[in-house]
């Protein structure tokens, strides 16, 4: 339907209203003659608005003719009604030209880079990554070996386990896979010892076999030695053993806030000034030159870069800078109100920085400290994992 769309822009459509009694049959016979008929609309069994081919207006006031229906123009759209309107003005036929060569040009350079599938790495260091084999913005197409990049960069990156690159349009599209660290398998047979992988404190030993080397409630630092692959005997004397146990530690995250019950507030005001600038590749047009009218405010800014269709994007940006006029408001919280948003914010600080939600095994404590003019909140989670790791005895 969109190619159907595309074809009748440039070709000219019509927009043509149909009156009579026998719209019917004025339907029919156009589809029996293969005339196409879009958006048809229908506001009485006397009425008919469609868009048709510019092609095919002269066939359709036979077909009127023949089932006694009036026919009247309504609008006339596309690229040959525009030209033809604007046919004698030379600087205008001269400035189409120039922009459709422009076009054309531009069609044979990458203006846009699109990243999909990283989780871990971070979008700017593929694109910092992909530049340095010479995929950046306004680069030559041809000029781009996807095959030589992609499997350069599997080679240099470790945590990179697959690359694709795919040209479409003037769009240069990387999808990626990262590689999962796997634990190092290590052999029953082979003797090994049990260390922790993080700080944390003791909360659960459970030794198949090897010898512990901590206590429950013991605190121990990440590498050290919770579970040694020795096997003590009183009267075979020690012997090396691939050392098992279920060592859970508990391990404490903390974080506190404090705030007082007066505060000051940025409220928005509802005055906005918006200005944009028009970049062509490198080249920058700054359509408004003044500062910001107001004394306090807010400053978004937003991109939109141009295409033609899905995959083709033009050197032609339009930034966007909105300037939100705000002021301060005195706002006094309750204490019920202030911890609630302390606590709010702790939580979602927590699950940021250690992605708590991921945590089965977990209690959550709130410790509320009052003062005469605010309050303190700690939020604790108290966390309980496997802490122990397999090292192999050389």
């Amino acid at each position: 339907m969109i190619f159907r769309w595309i074809c009748m822009f440039f070709s000219g459509y019509v927009t043509v209203i149909i009156e009579g009694f026998f719209v019917e049959r004025f339907i029919n016979i156009c589809k029996s003659n293969n005339i196409i008929l879009l958006d048809i609309e229908r506001e009485n069994s006397t009425y008919l608005k469609i868009k048709i081919l510019k092609s095919d207006f002269k066939d359709i006031r036979h077909i009127a003719k023949r089932t006694k229906c009036k026919i009247k123009i309504d609008k006339k759209s596309g690229i040959p009604f525009f030209v033809n309107k604007y046919r004698k003005r030379k600087v205008f036929a001269i400035a189409i030209l120039v922009i459709a060569i422009f076009i054309f040009i531009s069609t044979k350079f990458v203006w846009n880079i699109e990243i999909n599938g990283n989780e871990k790495i971070a979008k700017e260091e593929i694109l910092e990554l992909v530049s340095e084999y010479g995929i950046t913005k306004g680069i030559l197409k041809k000029k781009i070996d996807t095959d030589k990049i992609s499997n350069s960069i599997r080679l240099e990156r470790d945590d990179i386990s697959w690359i694709g690159i795919t040209l479409k349009g003037t769009n240069a599209i990387i999808n990626i896979k990262e590689s999962i660290e796997t634990p190092e398998v290590i052999d029953k047979n082979e003797i090994c010892n049990i260390v922790a992988n993080r700080d944390a404190t003791v909360s659960k030993l459970v030794v198949h076999s090897g010898t512990a080397r901590v206590e429950v409630g013991d605190e121990v630092k990440e590498g050290d030695l919770l579970v040694e692959g020795v096997m003590e005997g009183v009267h075979l004397g020690n012997r090396n053993v691939h050392a098992d146990a279920i060592v859970t530690g508990s391990i404490n995250l903390q974080k506190e806030k404090k705030e007082e019950f007066m505060q000051t507030k940025k409220v928005e005001t509802g005055n906005m000034e918006i200005k944009r600038e028009i970049c062509i590749n490198n080249f920058k047009i700054n359509l408004n030159k003044k500062l910001s009218n107001f004394e306090n405010y807010d400053t978004i800014y937003s991109s939109n870069r141009i295409r033609l269709f899905s995959d083709f994007y033009l050197p032609i940006e339009i930034k966007k800078t909105e300037y939100k006029e705000i002021k301060s408001e005195l706002l006094e919280y309750s204490e019920s109100e202030l911890k609630d948003k302390l606590e709010k914010e702790l939580e979602e600080e927590m699950q940021n920085e250690y992605n708590i939600s991921s945590y089965e095994n977990k209690t959550k404590d709130v410790e509320v400290t009052k003062e005469p003019d605010g309050m303190s909140v700690k939020l604790t989670y108290e966390i309980k994992e496997d802490i122990g790791t397999k090292v192999k005895i050389n």
